[in-house]
């Protein structure tokens, strides 16, 4: 059971946030904007907090940014619920230290999946970096021009001011978007492979998904790890599916 702080303007889905949430014997606190969400972070020790962006007076962005800025509330986990589902909003949302960004509407299902996932990982700093890095990669992606951004989008471009190292959790760092691979660099069935086994759950479900061996299929990711500059293959996958590397 954890302590969750909900904040929301629309007090039908503070209610409707709170009864899904209380399912799995959670304790629940509210607040309706940001100032009393601050104030709620005061009074609770909180252990999760979902947070709106879109608010009377001080809005979510501003909650936001308070608590990542403070040695004392930082490593409160927050998920940004939001109507604001636009690219560019989910990647300052998290770039910003939100570790998840969900966008209305959501099932109540995706809602608690999320909240249990989130509680249950990884310490809020290695979630708050792997999420950044998801996000430089999302915001290259976006700016290079891929699908990923519709040809109407013109926003200006995410503030990158709060990038946080995991091992510090009260300094700055400046992450560099993550290293591409470009696909052209790789054979046809170099990419088929590699494909598949980032669509897989496991490097012996790929190779089963290939007709291929797991030697075969290990020699051939150790032969593009060996191109890219990575120790092995496994290590290669590794890297790709947290995001410290991409191909484009």
């Amino acid at each position: 059971m954890a302590r969750i702080l909900i904040v929301d303007d629309e007090a039908d889905l503070r209610g409707l946030l709170s009864a899904a949430l209380s399912l799995d014997d959670h304790e629940i606190v509210t607040a309706h904007d940001g100032e009393q969400a601050l104030a709620a972070v005061r009074a609770h020790a909180v252990d999760l907090l979902l947070l709106d962006v879109m608010m009377p007076g001080r809005d979510g962005w501003w909650v936001l940014d308070q608590l990542k800025g403070s040695p004392d509330w930082q490593q409160i986990p927050i998920i940004m619920v939001t109507a604001r589902a636009a690219d560019l909003d989910r990647i300052q949302g998290k770039i910003a230290g939100a570790v998840r960004y969900l966008t209305k509407p959501f099932s109540v299902a995706e809602l608690r999946a999320t909240v249990t996932s989130v509680l249950e990982g990884p310490p809020e700093a290695e979630q708050r970096l792997h999420t950044q890095r998801q996000a430089l990669v999302e915001l290259a992606r976006w700016e290079k021009g891929s699908p990923l951004a519709g040809p109407a989008m013109t926003p200006a471009r995410p503030r990158l001011t709060r990038l946080d190292g995991a091992g510090h959790p009260g300094g700055r760092t400046t992450l560099k978007a993550a290293p591409t691979i470009s696909r052209h660099t790789l054979s046809h069935r170099q990419y088929a492979l590699l494909d598949a086994v980032l669509r897989a759950p496991s490097i012996r479900a790929a190779a089963g998904t290939m007709a291929i061996s797991r030697s075969y299929l290990y020699e051939a990711l150790g032969q593009m790890a060996e191109k890219f500059g990575v120790s092995s293959g496994p290590e290669l996958i590794r890297k790709l599916r947290s995001g410290e590397l991409t191909v484009t």
